[in-house]
């Protein structure tokens, strides 16, 4: 999937899909031409009360200081940052990129990271000024093209919707970011941190569509499922319905 920077990560992906929703579609209700998303939560008692855990952490915590983050930090500064995290996943993409046998996207994304590295530690994207795009990919969409089902829809608390698949495929992405192996603990905690206020500022335009939908948790879980579709197939999703991402039986 080819992307200029954006949102990514399992820190609140609830939002993340939300911007999805709203890109695709700019209205609060949320067509879908995928299988009916209420037939994959098996789980949807527990998961719309951590949902709601989740929206209850993010209006009392992370909101404000995201928003306090958004007046304080001006956008040609932020989107400098936002750069150094986007490059800190790199070596994810690229494996990704590779498993998936996408062999020409992975040594675009290498030569991305190693001349954005050079530039300026990552601040700066000099690489898209070459026409070396972003080609986003993670390992829940590695075993999506192996022919792995997701096993539903599951809200954890925290990090938001997502899959079976995609949170027991998610510690092999930790392991491929560059943030999590740096040494320092309170270093590597600091980062974290910074990049979910990040994350979570360049959300906020998003937040009216997702106050007045009628039902938030099925907004969110519908676009979740068209958000990983679209990504799992490079945005060019097959017509019909017989395509890996959907498990065979409700």
């Amino acid at each position: 999937m080819v992307v200029r920077g954006g949102v990514s990560g399992p820190a609140w992906r609830l939002l993340a899909v939300l911007l999805f929703a709203v890109a695709a579609h700019g209205c609060a209700t949320l067509p879908t031409d995928v299988d009916d998303p209420a037939a994959l939560d098996r789980f949807e008692r527990v998961n719309r009360g951590i949902y709601r855990f989740n929206r209850g952490v993010d209006r009392k915590v992370v909101r404000p200081i995201a928003r306090a983050y958004d007046r304080a930090v001006p956008p040609r500064v932020e989107r400098r940052f936002r750069n150094f995290f986007t490059n800190l996943r790199a070596p994810a993409d690229i494996a990704n990129n590779w498993l998936q046998g996408k062999l020409k996207p992975g040594f675009a994304d290498l030569g991305r990271f190693l001349l954005n590295t050079a530039a300026g530690g990552g601040f700066f994207d000099p690489a898209a000024k070459l026409g070396l795009e972003r080609h986003a990919e993670d390992f829940g969409q590695t075993l999506a093209v192996w022919g792995v089902p997701p096993g539903g829809y599951l809200v954890l608390p925290f990090l938001g919707p997502g899959s079976p698949r995609d949170w027991g495929a998610w510690p092999f992405d930790v392991r491929a970011d560059v943030l999590w192996q740096v040494d320092d603990t309170g270093e590597r905690s600091t980062l974290a941190a910074w990049r979910i206020v990040s994350d979570r500022a360049a959300l906020l335009p998003a937040e009216r569509t997702l106050e007045e939908a009628f039902d938030e948790y099925a907004l969110v879980r519908a676009a979740y499922f068209q958000r990983r579709r679209f990504q799992i197939f490079d945005e060019a999703p097959p017509a019909d319905e017989d395509y890996l991402f959907l498990d065979s039986e409700p």
